[in-house]
């Protein structure tokens, strides 16, 4: 099926080649979303200042809360992870506590823009095999994405 372009994709321009950009006048955080190991990852592309990035947030999770049923040293490992966690991450990666003890996890990985889809794939790909690490840190202290981080989806869909 041809196409004539330049063509809109959601909230992509799509040029003659087939390369992927942020369409003018789209909410600067539109993009799509992906499941990884039941977390939810929302991807956006930015062409603001200072540069061209592929912004990534995760929903890695909740730290248990008190009222939980919990084993004695849940809690306290949990937030022994978090404290080394930020010095292990890759530069450009930024992990945040909310109020409610969700963690989030903010990464932007410059790239040239406009994007093949192809390279954007292998971008995304090389993201989430680099996060595994740190996934599987949380899974085994006690954060492991749950009913939050399926609400998270909910949500941020």
């Amino acid at each position: 099926m041809p196409f004539d372009a330049p063509f809109n994709l959601g909230p992509f321009a799509v040029d003659a080649a087939g390369r992927l950009s942020p369409r003018n006048g789209i909410p600067e955080r539109s993009g799509f979303i992906l499941a990884w190991r039941g977390r939810s990852v929302h991807a956006h592309l930015s062409d603001a200042a200072p540069g061209n990035h592929l912004v990534l947030e995760v929903a890695l999770g909740r730290i248990p809360s008190t009222a939980q049923k919990l084993t004695s040293d849940q809690r306290p490992r949990s937030f022994a992870a978090l404290r080394t966690l930020p010095a292990a991450l890759p530069e450009g990666w930024h992990l945040r506590l909310t109020p409610d003890h969700r963690l989030r996890l903010e990464a932007e990985l410059v790239i040239e823009l406009p994007i093949t889809v192809t390279l954007l794939v292998t971008e995304l790909t090389c993201f989430l095999l680099a996060l595994a690490p740190f996934l599987d840190l949380l899974d085994e202290v006690g954060v492991p994405a749950g009913p939050a981080a399926a609400k998270e989806r909910l949500r941020s869909a």
